[in-house]
């Protein structure tokens, strides 16, 4: 299986719940877990990454979310 890496921006993460959505690399919505998210504990809205895509169940969802370095975010 190869796995593409896609750099977008956080819309919005939940601490509570712990899951939100990024903008995909497509302009559609991605699923993002706090069990997805490596070397980092949360989230923030506009915060830029980077993650693979898995479909699951219909709805895309991420894996391997890293915080992306040189990401420029919406001001």
């Amino acid at each position: 299986m190869e796995w593409t890496t896609v750099s977008a921006v956080v819309r919005w993460f939940n601490q509570v719940k712990r899951y939100g959505y990024i903008d995909g690399g497509d302009g559609g919505e991605v699923l993002v877990c706090r069990g997805a998210i490596e070397r980092a504990t949360f989230l923030t809205e506009g915060l830029g990454v980077t993650y693979v895509a898995v479909d699951g169940s219909g709805e895309l969802r991420s894996e391997h979310v890293h915080l992306a370095e040189g990401v420029r975010t919406a001001e």
